[in-house]
């Protein structure tokens, strides 16, 4: 099992939420509200937080090429996001 983590330090947390959540919403299955999110992607989890000056992110999934492609688009869609916020991007830290 594979972990990933990342934490975009913004005040807008609830709203790249939000929009991350549905960019997924008409693909996969997801789950939101203000402050977590849970999207089902094909053999990974995102499970995101928002709190006060954060967005935190999470992949939990197999190892293989599925986990690192959800890296990738997770990043995108989140780098898409945060495009009006100058120096904002979304940088994964393996934990396992």
């Amino acid at each position: 099992m594979l972990e990933a983590e990342a934490r975009i330090a913004t005040t807008e947390a609830s709203r790249y939420l939000t929009e991350v959540a549905l960019a997924f919403v008409h693909t996969y299955p997801v789950r939101y509200d203000a402050i977590t999110a849970e999207v089902e992607l094909p053999g990974v989890e995102l499970v995101m937080t928002a709190d006060g000056d954060s967005l935190s992110l999470r992949l939990v999934g197999e190892q293989g090429q599925g986990f690192e492609a959800a890296k990738t688009v997770v990043a995108r869609h989140v780098d898409r996001v945060a495009g009006r916020d100058s120096g904002v991007r979304c940088v994964w830290h393996q934990l396992s």
